[in-house]
């Protein structure tokens, strides 16, 4: 059956979608060219403004969570649109996660962008509120707790990125998904190694010392 695979190579194109960029380029900017030269909502926020943070993160969180949705509809879809009646999709949680995985990678490495891009924490998150809203609220909630606390982003979703698996592996039954939430937010964590190396130097952005230049 085709139709997966389809919808797998959906995945990575909506994660590769440069969301960031090209708000940057409606602003007359190159956002990989500024601050950490991320594409993502910080940067964004950063050097774009505020309401252009919160699209892109919106619009992140989007990519991630269709991606996902898209895949763990399949057989309804593919029963839906008359390809192939009356075949399930075996072990469609692999597929779920395959899909889950690409919409990082494609984050991250998008082909339009050279292959630099995000660091998949919006992504990461619609990803994540697909597969247990409850683990992905909660996830969120230790990110607010710790940006009030430390006022920067990178500590913010680093932290959030090491509870998702403990939480995962908690509140979710299905083994197949709690592994691959487990492996993404290593992804993710590894994908913030500058920024760990930043705040290890004392040199990393924080709104508190921001707010007070």
């Amino acid at each position: 059956m085709w139709f997966p695979y389809l919808l797998l190579t959906i995945a990575y194109f909506l994660g590769s979608f440069p969301t960031g960029y090209l708000v940057g380029r409606m602003a007359g900017i190159d956002i990989r060219q500024l601050g950490s030269g991320s594409t993502g909502a910080t940067n964004i926020w950063r050097n774009v403004g505020r309401f252009a943070g919160i699209a892109v993160f919106t619009i992140d969180f989007a990519k991630g969570a269709i991606a996902i949705y898209l895949m763990q509809q399949a057989n309804w879809l593919i029963t839906s649109l008359g390809l192939t009646p009356n075949i399930a999709i075996a072990n469609l949680s692999i597929f779920v996660i395959g899909a889950g995985m690409l919409a990082l990678i494609g984050h991250s490495r998008p082909v339009w962008l050279g292959f630099k891009g995000g660091k998949c924490v919006a992504t990461g998150v619609g990803i994540l509120f697909v597969l247990n809203w409850l683990v992905a609220i909660a996830a969120l909630s230790v990110w607010l707790a710790t940006m009030a606390i430390w006022r920067t982003v990178s500590i913010s979703s680093i932290a959030a990125a090491a509870i998702a698996p403990f939480l995962m592996w908690t509140l979710q039954g299905n083994v197949i998904y709690s592994s691959f939430v487990t492996v993404g937010c290593i992804f993710i964590i590894w994908l913030h190694r500058s920024n760990i190396r930043r705040i290890l130097n004392g040199t990393e952005f924080s709104f508190k010392s921001n707010s007070q230049t």
